[in-house]
């Protein structure tokens, strides 16, 4: 009988804990990267919590498959307003980092995106920082993963440490408490919000000018930057737009209008 009414006290915190996830909606950075949605959440929450709060929310852990998708969290990482010493991992090489979605907790060594928590999973890296992806997929690895004292889940680093730069992955202890980057699975998230704007850019990549597609009449101003934030160039809306002078590389183009804004990410070639 006792067992039962703790059992059932656990749920019921449970339940509470993640009715109320996150605990406060100021503490969401939300953006969106070619009609995917993003949130990093500032609120402190070890690796399986985190998880689950990103499912309570409708989406998961964030997983990462590109160097594009790397480039354009990273970017929005760093405008997000974090106080980096408000998310450390000590076992980190004292760095902060935020949760992403992959770990190796069900077999050491074994690394797989499992951003929901939910025993279905993608491996994507077998071994130490000396193994080897997967089937090709992508990784962005400082010099790690080591494993050290059994580190088990995947922290994107907001700040360098010892055996890495800021941008890049290290394995740190799951029970760490940080910060969390979620990723929704559809637009469906972003059609109910209203301060998204809805627009597509193409081609992609382009060479010497592309053309932005819009909803009927929306007006407000374009913006390029570049991977670091420099502002390249702010214009009206308008449905074509030269880029042959820019040197080929990543940018990101956001259309503002009003208080809505949105972002999509295009390579010059």
């Amino acid at each position: 009988m006792k067992t039962l009414i703790l059992t059932l006290v656990f749920l019921t915190f449970k339940s509470i804990l993640f009715a109320q996830c996150p605990l406060n909606m100021a503490n969401i950075y939300s953006f969106n990267v070619n009609n995917v949605q993003y949130e990093i959440v500032k609120e402190n929450l070890n690796w399986t919590s985190a998880a689950a709060c990103a499912v309570s929310r409708g989406g998961k852990l964030v997983e990462i498959n590109s160097q594009q998708e790397q480039d354009s969290i990273f970017r929005y990482v760093n405008l997000a307003g974090i106080v980096a010493s408000n998310t450390i991992a000590w076992d980190g090489g004292q760095a902060s980092y935020l949760w992403i979605g992959g770990n190796d907790l069900a077999s050491e060594g074994n690394w797989v995106w499992n951003g929901d928590n939910n025993g279905s999973s993608i491996p994507f890296w077998i071994g130490t920082a000396s193994g080897a992806p997967v089937g090709g997929l992508y990784s962005n690895w400082g010099d790690e993963p080591d494993n050290w004292n059994q580190q088990d889940a995947l922290g994107f680093a907001f700040t360098d440490w010892p055996l890495g730069l800021a941008g890049e992955w290290n394995d740190i202890f799951a029970t760490d408490q940080l910060y969390y980057i979620i990723e929704f699975a559809n637009t469906a998230k972003i059609q109910e919000n209203p301060t998204e704007i809805s627009f597509s850019v193409f081609p992609n990549p382009a060479n010497d000018e592309i053309n932005v597609k819009l909803p009927d009449n929306e007006m407000g101003t374009i913006q390029i930057t570049d991977l670091l934030g420099n502002c390249i160039l702010v214009t009206e809306v308008q449905n074509t737009i030269s880029i042959a002078d820019l040197p080929n590389g990543i940018y990101f183009l956001t259309v503002s209008s009003g208080h809505k804004a949105s972002t999509q990410l295009f390579v010059k070639e």
